[in-house]
């Protein structure tokens, strides 16, 4: 389902969001195809705006024509993502400048495709600020559902910790990080990340540091 929403400026505004998991910001619209992949990223996780009209280093220049955004944002998310997301798109007002908001929808059903590199329709996910290829582990989750799967205390405690410290697109916290501000000792954080990684809601990266899935993101949210 896909909609517009315009809002005249009125009173200031809200910050724009910070880029992560849940936002990216461009100065202006890249090639479609990438935005496509982003679409899908948000969709296959928890969902996310893209903040048109923002620089790299969060500096405001807004967009020249954001109706013509606005279109093309709706074309993008109608023609090139399979199925097509919950779209909403906006115009906001900050620093003088029109910024155009696109807020997508987390899927009640995934994955949601987009071209790859190649042209071929994939999955795509959220890793920090940055855009991947769903990896093969997070797609076999999606085909057993793994936001059924029951978790003591201290495995989501362990996601929210995981969460906390991976949010700004760094390579994550270690194993020690995660004991220590879990408040359990090594091996029984170990144990509990073994079990999160098999339920394919956490992830090793680089260097042994860890980050979450889509789905262990959607799971650290909830109360």
């Amino acid at each position: 389902m896909v909609s517009a929403e315009h809002e005249a400026p009125g009173s200031e505004p809200p910050p724009f969001d910070v880029e992560g998991p849940e936002s990216e910001w461009k100065e202006r619209l890249p090639r479609a195809e990438r935005i496509a992949r982003t679409m899908s990223a948000f969709a296959n996780g928890v969902g996310g705006k893209i903040w048109v009209g923002v620089r790299d280093d969060g500096a405001v220049v807004g967009v020249a024509d954001a109706a013509e955004t606005t279109g093309e944002l709706r074309r993008i998310a109608s023609d090139l993502v399979a199925p097509s997301p919950k779209l909403q798109v906006r115009t906001v007002r900050l620093a003088e400048a029109a910024l155009v908001v696109a807020e997508v929808g987390a899927a009640e059903v995934r994955p949601v495709l987009a071209p790859g590199r190649d042209g071929k329709l994939a999955p795509f996910v959220r890793d920090g600020s940055s855009t991947r290829p769903a990896p093969r582990a997070i797609q076999r989750v999606w085909s057993r559902g793994a936001s059924r799967v029951s978790l003591d205390a201290r495995e989501r405690r362990l996601l929210r910790e995981i969460r906390l410290r991976a949010e700004d697109g760094t390579a994550g916290p270690d194993l020690k990080e995660l004991a220590r501000a879990s408040r359990v000792g090594q091996r029984a954080a170990r144990r509990a990340l073994v079990q999160l990684q098999a339920a394919g809601l956490v992830t090793e990266r680089t260097a042994g540091r860890f980050g979450l899935t889509p789905e262990g993101h959607s799971r650290a949210r909830r109360r």
